[in-house]
């Protein structure tokens, strides 16, 4: 399980968000440019632009359990 601190010193590295923008973006430009038939290649983008959100999810979450725990 990541640590509150970890989770901070991520959504806090420029370079950490500038890559997953790149990344998702570069797969919703896949999704949406992608042919009728591509629909392999439009899956794998959508799985990839949902491992971003589990991410992004599991940092917000380790962040959310830490103020839960000071609030105890």
């Amino acid at each position: 399980m990541i640590k509150a601190d970890e989770a901070r010193r991520l959504r806090n590295d420029t370079a950490f968000l500038q890559f997953i923008a790149a990344v998702r973006d570069k797969q919703i430009q896949h999704f949406l440019s992608s042919g009728p038939g591509d629909v392999e290649g439009r899956e794998d983008a959508h799985a990839i632009v949902r491992a971003l959100n589990l991410i992004e999810a599991e940092l917000d979450a380790a962040e959310a359990a830490e103020i839960i725990e000071k609030m105890r």
